[in-house]
């Protein structure tokens, strides 16, 4: 039996989808609600190669400083909680090797844009770990320099006025919303394995499984040379019980 994780840390990715846009139909329950703050308006902008290109750049080891040595993937440069290696169906809207669909259900988020280059899914599952462990070890300041400017700028306003110690609005509001989420209950969250990345221009997926095992799903939103968070949590994706394969 799978243990259920608080609803105070459900209650974050919840909040994610509060700034509005077409929120509903999505197969997790805060996803497409999260969109809204990805910037899909630049969704064509940038050329396959180039994306490539700066991924590549993202998920290659730094030339000097940490390399990650720890094993836990907390540094940028550190080892990404995903396979190196192309998944089969890059490039494709074919559903990647081990990410469960619901048979006659909604599976928008597993199908949603193709699967993405090998480098592209490194580079953000890097940046979604650095997240995930950053937000578990209190850095409020460097989890925060890796969401998205939507969901900065969504979760701000609830901050209040900034201690110099912690440097920003931002910080202050993730540290208030992730008050009362019990320490192993963000450790697990940010035990993540990624199956997938679906991409569609600025806009992606990660599709990933925490520490329980459980098939989750977080919006990603490409600024610049880099892939952000699009949401303070994960989402579950929604599947009809054991009707699924």
């Amino acid at each position: 039996m799978r243990r259920t994780l608080p609803a105070a840390l459900l209650a974050l990715a919840l909040l994610a989808g509060c700034g509005g846009g077409d929120a509903g139909e999505g197969s997790t329950a805060g996803g497409e609600a999260a969109r809204s703050g990805t910037g899909t308006e630049e969704a064509a902008s940038t050329p396959s190669a180039e994306r490539k290109h700066a991924a590549e750049r993202l998920s290659a080891p730094p030339h000097h400083g940490s390399s990650g040595s720890d094993g836990d993937g907390a540094e940028p440069g550190g080892p990404a909680p995903t396979p190196k290696a192309s998944l089969p169906n890059e490039g494709t809207k074919k559903v990647a090797p081990g990410v469960p669909t619901a048979k006659g259900g909604d599976n928008s988020i597993q199908e949603f844009g193709v699967e993405s280059e090998s480098a592209e899914r490194v580079a953000a599952s890097r940046a979604l770990k650095v997240y995930l462990v950053a937000r578990a070890a209190g850095d409020w300041s460097r989890a925060c320099a890796g969401i998205s400017a939507g969901l900065e700028a969504e979760i701000g306003h609830l901050g209040g006025p900034a201690t110099q110690e912690e440097r920003s609005r931002c910080a202050k509001a993730l540290r208030t919303l992730t008050e009362g989420v019990p320490a192993d209950a963000l450790r697990i969250s940010a035990a993540i394995h990624v199956l997938s990345m679906r991409v569609e221009g600025s806009t992606a997926y990660v599709i990933y499984k925490n520490g329980e095992g459980a098939p989750t799903a977080i919006p990603m939103a490409r600024e610049g040379d880099e892939w952000k968070v699009g949401a303070l949590d994960g989402s579950a994706l929604v599947l009809s019980g054991d009707d699924f394969y």
